[in-house]
């Protein structure tokens, strides 16, 4: 380092340190060339020998005196040190955060196999040697090259908390406010913990001044800040720092003929329309400024940005639009499409989350004339699917709609565009990539990664980047929940210029009736809301008005169709959910949209991609999600302009139950992450000692499992949009990103890949001969004596099934359908292989925990009570002695083991248990006396286990009874026991990636579960909080439809009430509101 002031501040903090004999000094993300004469260790240093015999090295250097070392030396040597020394000072470069430059006195064959073991999966081929680097790569969470020099993030330091060990910062802060500009040249953009690290870099030459931008950092802002106010310390007097912050783009644009000439050809339209916008500028302020602009400035935008691209202009930006429903979104990005189709033959890919909203765009665009719009999805065979992309390929198709899944499925992106060039990515209903994303759509969690991914390859190829462009009806924009920067970071989005429109629907009337109970007279809920319900339709069918009625849950809207029969109105009635028959569902749509029936009773499933627009009354039973679901669902109440709407909705306390139960059920808890963390330690492990003597390559830490293994560790699901391979996705996830974002690198890399292409199947040897006879090397014999087998199912698909799609083959093979000729020539049981690990101590265990149980159950049963989790978990800790938080965990698998026995698998009369859920989500349980033939089924099961684990390893035949559901469910009884640990192969599921980077980390948590916090986990329990507050604080009090609208206008702006915030800290006293 050049800058005096930073040598000073170092020589001197390792000087009085050093002042007391007792204290040896450590350097943490120090270089060593600002180090005094007197203090340089550099000729002291070799990590080879170090790592080759740590005691000698350290004996070594302590006889030497030596008292000042690097952070990777302590780490290294951390138990000798402690051992040592009374007291240790870490002299820390606090202007970094997580990541830091890395003193390299490795040697360069080790620094080259560490850079190839942490690069990402996708970069580099797996069976590159790594040999020999496990001891070295201990102390790292991850390193990466990155200008030239060598940064990384290091392994929690678990002794920091030892009272020998001081940390000192080497600076504080200044508390300076940084100077803003709008107008600037040349700026430099922190995206990523990366950058700021090279802004270190540009600041040791001392520059007169330097402007950077901070908009677009996907870390911790508030981090990030009070870093650069340590920098302003470090480096004010030499350096002037500005904040640079992008204005608006101003109404100007330039206008083009060719727009509106197509969209007179397309549309018919003579003029686009104009939408209301708020100024970003004034929102900045504080200030609500609504302006006027036309749909052509932001079709010009996404044009000119496209071709600032085309022209090899580095400064193009990205595009985020929310837009009301029936501003014509579509058309916004549609047009640009065409034009750039037209002008440069470019592509334009579409990413949208529905199949059915895909194929009404594309349907749409064919109504229109325009021919050159396409969608690829699952429910396309491969010839038709071959067909579009060799028309994508030849010039024939420009606009290609597919669903983030079907991106994700592509490694190359090639494999769907062949040699077109992509002018543009949008992204349809982007609020999905932070709410789906996080509840039920995983898969948009990894699309930003892999976008940037095909922007960068597009680029290497010699040709332009393209542009990102977002479209949805809702976001928040800043605030706690801010929706708009989540989606910018999640999907890398370049300063994206911005439009947010208008919130208010002054079309329609917020109609509020809040229940005023009569303590004098007996209310029944559910009675009470359908018999108001009921008032509703008569009104509805009397005016002639389309009603639209959301429920929570499918149950509800059945249970409501059957009053209403009693009440002789259910042939005016459709109904609309998940589970529906596709066909049904296209019934339910036509018969409400052509007003055959007049009702439609729907769950949240009728929403995105329903276009019908005579919709006058939209009304709720219940609420059905946060409040970006209510204000998306009451939007689609007037979209016709010539008709107002109103938003109906009779509000009782009573109806939270419904959407406290559901965030409950669907929600992922802490628990759960560890049993997944702890799964993956195991999994590891063994593959550790089933590869130990093979050539160490980066393969070795690389695991491909099927998603059963995992999906014991969750609860049944709650309803058609939640299933359990969503969860064992976001549980990856959340602890890949959490650890991404609170110290730059990740101990797992999680990708999911295309449906396993091998399946284990029972096939006598007849079959085996006619198989290996019609599909030669398809078929390999795994256990002889049991006729089990391994299939390729791929290579059966390809050649003589492919007219149908691979998951559709797959699916018609494992369900025995007929309509598949493979199934009536050959007679085939699907098989599960499951490698068991059992314990020393199975049996004791086992019979201890399981007694303990019963007990408890049968206590349960005499004395009629309900009891929750929390009752089981302390008996269990009790009784057992058993960790509380395992205990835990054990009380929660079993509840969810229970629910999944009564529902699949007990086949008498009675109950196995009756349940009582709390308005606040919480459940109970009265035990019946059929759990005791939950237990008996439990001990069945286990005995089937031991009985059948021969070496390890067993088999299951799926021959159309529950042994596969059965087993699946007892194995995870029993690893939540710790009884055993095992591993499923060749179930239905997809498989997923993982690569190990650092499995330190994994163990850490394993070992002290109860400090492990994930702010991602945390984010999604303080959302449904806020929304939950902010729904009834509008709900309980009589605002008037304009101070409604005006309160959600202000939410969506990021600002919430003072009551809400106060009832949220009531109930969570951590939520800090910014």
């Amino acid at each position: 380092m050049k800058n005096s002031f930073f040598k000073d501040n170092v020589n001197s903090s390792i000087k009085e340190c050093l002042k007391d004999n007792s204290t040896v000094v450590v350097l943490k993300g120090v270089p060593l060339d600002v180090l005094a004469s007197d203090l340089n260790i550099s000729d002291k240093i070799n990590y080879d020998s170090l790592v080759a015999n740590k005691l000698m090295y350290f004996s070594n250097n302590v006889s030497q005196n030596r008292r000042i070392y690097t952070y990777e030396e302590y780490l290294y040597l951390r138990d000798f040190f402690l051992s040592q020394y009374n007291s240790i000072c870490i002299v820390e470069n606090n202007i970094y955060m997580d990541v830091f430059p890395i003193n390299n006195f490795f040697s360069s064959s080790v620094m080259h196999k560490m850079l190839l073991h942490f690069e990402d999966p996708e970069e580099v081929d797996e069976d590159v040697d790594i040999s020999g680097i496990d001891p070295y790569i201990s102390i790292f969470s991850g390193l990466k090259e990155y200008n030239g020099y060598i940064i990384g993030s290091y392994l929690l330091d678990i002794s920091s908390d030892d009272v020998k060990v001081k940390e000192c910062p080497l600076f504080e802060g200044s508390g300076t406010s940084f100077t803003e500009v709008n107008d600037v040249n040349e700026y430099f953009d922190i995206i990523e913990e990366t950058d700021y690290i090279n802004l270190i870099k540009k600041l040791y030459a001392e520059p007169d001044e330097i402007y950077i931008s901070i908009s677009n950092y996907t870390g911790d802002v508030y981090k990030l800040k009070s870093r650069l106010n340590i920098l302003a310390s470090c480096f004010g007097e030499w350096t002037d720092i500005y904040v640079y912050r992008e204005l608006q783009k101003s109404a100007s644009f330039e206008h083009r003929e060719e727009y509106n000439q197509i969209l007179q050809k397309y549309w018919g339209h003579a003029s686009f329309r104009d939408i209301k916008i708020y100024n970003t500028n004034e929102l900045e302020k504080g200030k609500k400024v609504i302006e006027t602009i036309s749909q052509e400035q932001i079709i010009a935008n996404i044009v000119e940005q496209v071709e600032n691209c085309y022209e090899g202009n580095g400064n193009y930006r990205d595009i985020f639009v929310t837009a009301p429903t029936g501003a014509g979104k579509s058309a916004m990005f549609q047009i640009p499409a065409i034009y750039l189709a037209e002008k440069y033959n470019l592509l334009t890919i579409v990413i949208s989350p529905l199949i059915g909203l895909m194929n009404d765009q594309v349907k749409g665009l064919e109504v229109k004339n325009y021919n050159a719009a396409q969608t690829i999805n699952s429910d396309i065979s491969p010839i038709v699917k071959q067909d579009i992309i060799s028309k994508v390929d030849d010039g024939t198709l420009d606009i290609l709609y597919i669903s983030p899944e079907t991106l994700l499925s592509r490694s190359d992106v090639e494999q769907l565009i062949g040699s077109r060039t992509i002018g543009a990515v949008i992204i349809d209903e982007a609020h999905i990539v932070t709410t789906w994303g996080k509840g039920f759509r995983p898969d948009y969690w990894y699309l930003g990664d892999h976008i940037r991914k095909m922007r960068k390859k597009q680029e290497k190829k010699g040709h332009m980047p393209f542009v990102i462009a977002t479209f949805t009806a809702t976001a928040i924009y800043h605030g706690i929940e801010d929706m708009y920067s989540e989606t910018v970071n999640s999907l890398h989005m370049v300063n994206p210029i911005t439009y947010l429109g208008y919130v208010k629907r002054n079309d329609i009337t917020v109609n509020i009736i809040r229940n005023k109970k009569n303590a004098s007279v007996r209310s029944e809920h559910e009675l009470d809301k359908f018999n108001d319900l009921t008032s509703l339709i008569k009104r509805s069918l009397i005016m002639n008005k389309k009603t639209l009625i959301y429920f929570p849950t499918v149950a509800l809207i059945e249970r409501c169709y059957k009053h209403m029969i009693g009440e002789k109105l259910y042939t005016n009635i459709a109904r609309y959910y998940g589970p529906l028959d596709k066909d049904k569902k296209q019934e339910a749509f036509e018969q409400f949209s052509d007003g055959t029936k007049l009702i439609m009773f729907a769950t949240k499933a009728f929403g995105m991609g329903i276009d019908i627009d005579n919709i006058e009354i939209v009304a709720h039973f219940a609420p059905t999600g946060n409040v970006c679901d209510y204000v998306q669902e009451i939007g689609r109440a007037a979209r016709n302009p010539s008709i107002d709407g109103e938003a109906y909705y009779a509000y009782d306390s009573r109806d939270f139950r419904y959407i406290n139960r559901m965030h409950g059920l669907s929600r992922i808890h802490k628990y759960q992450l560890i049993e997944v963390i702890k799964k993956i330690d195991e999994i590891y492990t063994n593959s550790l000692k089933s590869s130990s003597g093979k050539q160490f390559t980066r393969k070795r830490n690389a695991l491909l499992l099927d998603a059963e293994s995992f999906t014991y560790i969750f609860d049944k699901p709650f309803n058609e949009e939640d299933d359990n391979l969503n969860k064992v996705k976001t549980a990856l996830l959340m602890i890949q990103k959490d650890f991404e974002s609170r110290i730059g690198f990740s101990p797992i890399n999680v990708r999911p890949i295309p449906l396993f292409a091998m399946g284990f199947f029972k096939i006598d040897k007849a079959n085996q001969a006619k198989i290996n006879r019609d599909f030669p090397n398809s078929l390999t014999v795994k256990e002889d004596s049991q006729d089990i087998c391994q299939l390729n199912l791929e290579r059966i698909w390809n050649k003589k099934y492919s007219e149908t799609s691979f998951p559709q083959f797959k699916y018609l093979l494992y369900s025995k359908d007929p309509e598949l000729g493979f199934n009536l020539k050959y007679n085939v049981s699907q098989v599960l292989w499951i490698k068991v690990d059992l314990d020393i101590e199975s049996d004791s265990r086992f019979n201890r925990i399981m007694e303990t149980l019963k007990a408890f159950v049968n206590t349960g049963i005499r004395t009629e009570k309900y009891y929750g989790v929390d009752d089981i978990t302390e008996v269990l800790s009790k009784e057992c002695s058993i960790a509380h938080y395992k205990a835990r965990s054990i009380a929660e698998v079993m509840i969810a083991a229970m629910s999944q026995y009564a529902l699949r698998f007990h086949h008498e009369a009675t109950k196995v248990f009756k349940s009582n859920a709390t308005d606040s989500g919480y459940t109970k349980y009265q035990f019946q006396n059929s759990m005791n033939s939950f237990f008996k089924w439990i001990e069945r099961y286990y005995h089937k286990v031991l009985k059948e684990n021969e070496k390890g390893t067993m088999y299951v035949v799926n021959d159309g009874g529950d042994d596969i559901k059965a087993i699946s469910t007892v194995l995870g009884i029993l690893e939540s026991f710790n009884v055993l640990s095992f591993e499923m192969i060749g179930g239905e599921n997809s498989q997923l990636y993982i690569y190990i980077n650092q499995i330190q980390n994994l163990k850490n948590i394993i070992n002290m579960p109860g400090s492990y916090e994930n702010k991602l986990l945390e984010n999604v329990a303080v959302r449904h909080l806020i929304s939950v507050k902010m729904l009834t604080y509008l709900y309980e009090n009589d605002f008037s439809s304009d101070e409604t609208w005006n309160l959600l206008e202000d939410y969506f702006l990021g600002i919430i009430p003072a009551k809400v915030k106060s009832e949220c800290k009531k109930e969570n006293p951590k939520i800090t509101f910014v």
